[in-house]
């Protein structure tokens, strides 16, 4: 069949048109919603255009012929408003789809269960090749309650929600789904989720979803989670202000960017700050239930987190798959309570990472780190740990004041008198330390370029531990 463009104009649109040039453009999503797609189809609103209700787009494209909808004309993003229904833009069962462009927003006067964007994969057979880029999710009147129950909690909606019926298997799964450089912002729902709808269940099918660029700023709940993906990519994104919109007594616990029911994820080129802390946990970054394999968290950029820098929920449903977790050359500035949050007695390594606080700090809350292996980091301190150095394994680190643990080998005095001895030199190369990144910290990562590898302390490419990167 051959390649069909169809226009949507709600100023100049009329429904009887044959929707096939501008001048012939359709008006409403009602009529756009009675139509069928097919491969290599162009649904394009107008730029400055607005609609009301729910785009439910119908039919699929296939390999390298994706339906695609997007914008056409001068002027702002064409915007849909949910007009508070389950979802502004809801991909039903479609398969091989770009959104791209749009305005979408879901404004209510109360708070439900709501999505801005939502691609729901089939209940049976695999969901493929979906991509939401370039669009604008904001003023989404989700809900951000924890405690709300099953289905009805904040786990269950977002800005972007990516997820399908029931239980994901072998034959039923979401395949190549990446979600690229949106902005969401001022939601009351987490960023973006990528699930399954029976949660806290270890099913892990999904495969080759990417999270990549986005910018999240100012949700209800949390910023990315992603969950019942085989080797999710959660990469290059700011996460801002996480909590922001919560409630603190109803939405309780919330972290920056976590993986739950996943393999292998690869958490890389973040930036996280501000987390907002209420009951507990805060962190910028969380290794949670279900995990297995190794979880890599590097390269990232984690600053002001009222709750810390990691949060430790690696036990909670078990997989007897899990691995460990790794930690490795990220820069952790004033991350709230310290470093880690909870030690749940699976194994977990630190190396070739910057910690700088201004304040009093914790290596781990709560728990004695036991699990925990430091390697190669970088250590700035105002005084001893909150409550101690724990019980956690310390070799061959740097410390920037006069505290340091008993390191293997050493008497603790020998290593903290060294340690004073330290030019700003020799501390870190080229002059740089964690003291001039307290200094002279900032939102995004521009003013890194060309310094990460020296306050690292390493040349990139080491591990630090001999695993391969």
């Amino acid at each position: 069949m051959k390649e069909r463009v169809f226009y949507v104009d709600s100023e100049r649109g009329d429904d009887d048109n044959a929707g096939t040039a501008p001048g012939q453009a359709w008006k409403s999503l009602e009529r756009v919603n009675r139509q069928t797609f097919f491969a290599g189809d162009r649904l394009l609103f107008c730029s400055g255009g607005k609609w009301s209700g729910t785009l439910r787009p119908c039919g699929d494209g296939e390999p390298f012929r994706p339906v695609v909808i997007s914008s056409y004309g001068d002027g702002g993003r064409p915007l849909i408003d949910g007009a508070g229904g389950y979802a502004a833009v809801h991909l039903q069962g479609v398969s091989h789809y770009v959104v791209e462009n749009l305005a979408v927003t879901n404004r209510a006067g109360d708070r439900q269960i709501r999505q801005g964007i939502c691609v729901e994969g089939k209940a049976e057979g695999i969901t493929e090749d979906v991509t939401v880029r370039f669009c604008e999710v904001f003023e989404v009147d989700g809900q951000n309650v924890r405690e709300a129950g099953p289905y009805q909690s904040m786990y269950w909606n977002g800005g972007i929600y990516v997820t399908m019926p029931g239980r994901s298997s072998q034959k039923n799964h979401l395949h190549r789904i990446h979600i690229f450089r949106n902005h969401i912002h001022d939601v009351k729902t987490s960023g973006i989720r990528v699930n399954q709808e029976e949660d806290f269940i270890n099913d892990i099918h999904h495969t080759c979803v990417v999270v990549r660029g986005n910018l999240i700023e100012r949700t209800g709940s949390d910023g990315i989670i992603v969950a019942n993906c085989i080797s999710p990519l959660i990469d290059g994104n700011r996460c801002l202000d996480a909590g922001a919109l919560g409630v603190p007594e109803e939405t309780r616990l919330l972290a920056g960017i976590w993986v739950c029911a996943t393999s292998d994820a690869l958490i890389q080129h973040n930036e996280v700050a501000r987390t907002r802390m209420f009951s507990d946990d805060g962190t910028a970054f969380d290794t949670d239930w279900g995990t297995a394999g190794t979880t890599v968290f590097q390269y990232n950029y984690s600053h002001d987190n009222e709750g810390g820098f990691w949060l430790d929920c690696s036990s909670l449903n078990y997989n007897r798959e899990y691995h460990k977790t790794v930690l490795r050359y990220n820069i952790s500035l004033r991350d709230g309570r310290g470093v880690a949050v909870y030690d749940k007695g699976l194994d977990a390594e630190f190396y070739g990472n910057v910690f700088a606080f201004d304040r009093e700090a914790s290596l781990c809350v709560w728990d004695e780190g036991e699990s925990f292996l430091f390697r190669n980091n970088l250590f700035r301190l105002e005084k001893e740990p909150e409550d101690g150095w724990s019980q956690a394994a310390f070799l061959d680190n740097r410390y920037e004041a006069s505290v340091c643990p008993r390191e293997q080998g050493e008497k603790p005095e020998e290593r903290c008198e060294e340690s004073g001895r330290e030019s700003r030199e020799e501390r870190g190369a080229g002059g740089l330390d964690a003291a001039w990144l307290l200094a002279n910290a900032q939102d995004g990562t521009k003013w890194l370029d060309g310094k990460w590898e020296l306050l690292c302390g390493m040349t990139m490419g080491k591990t630090g531990s001999g695993e391969k990167q």
